[in-house]
């Protein structure tokens, strides 16, 4: 990638994810006063709401929303801050395995704000959760495959300089049982 935008990625992210969110918020703060007393809150697995409370529950995607974004962005400083990620590492593949966590960071921080707000938006229009189509317990754990690519990553860099065999095979077979774990998963809830 080139050096320009990985070092511009981090600031753009934080732009993104913190601006949506902050805009949905005003949004809400704006349109607050026309809620009913009771509104839908929470989705269940057929994307529609499954729990009805008080208006002021309207503002929990903003708190899960923040707080995952600003959890991310403290991952991201920690990151940023630690001199050596390893003294067993080359400083080639120290900045490597420092780029791919840190853009593993800022995918789930991005990723996290726009569920939320588009959870925000739901809530503040009574309608139905947009997840493309999946159910929103699955969508929800779409990040979960950003961690094991990002090792399988670092993994690779560093491993593939003293054997190239079958790493790449089972990188693949890896993602593979990943996929069909999910969609066992989806199938066994249902």
């Amino acid at each position: 990638m080139n050096e320009k935008i990985i070092k511009r990625l981090p600031a753009a992210v934080n732009i993104l994810s913190f601006g949506m969110l902050f805009v949905y918020f005003v949004y809400m703060l704006v349109v607050y006063k026309d809620f009913p007393e009771q509104i839908g809150i929470h989705y269940g697995d057929d994307n529609e709401f499954d729990v009805y409370a008080s208006k002021w529950l309207a503002f929990f995607p903003f708190m899960a929303g923040f707080g995952l974004a600003i959890v991310f962005t403290i991952g991201s400083f920690a990151v940023n801050k630690a001199k050596r990620i390893s003294k067993k590492l080359s400083e080639e593949d120290n900045v490597f395995v420092r780029k791919t966590v840190l853009i593993a960071f800022d995918a789930m921080k991005l990723f996290w704000a726009v569920f939320y707000t588009i959870w925000a938006h739901c809530v503040i229009h009574q309608t139905r959760i947009f997840t493309f189509g999946i159910p929103v317990r699955v969508f929800q754990g779409l990040p979960l495959f950003i961690i094991p690519w990002a090792f399988m990553a670092i993994d690779s860099k560093v491993r593939l300089k003293k054997s190239k065999r079958f790493i790449i095979i089972g990188e693949i077979i890896l993602t593979v049982f990943m996929i069909i774990g999910a969609i066992i998963g989806t199938k066994l809830r249902k």
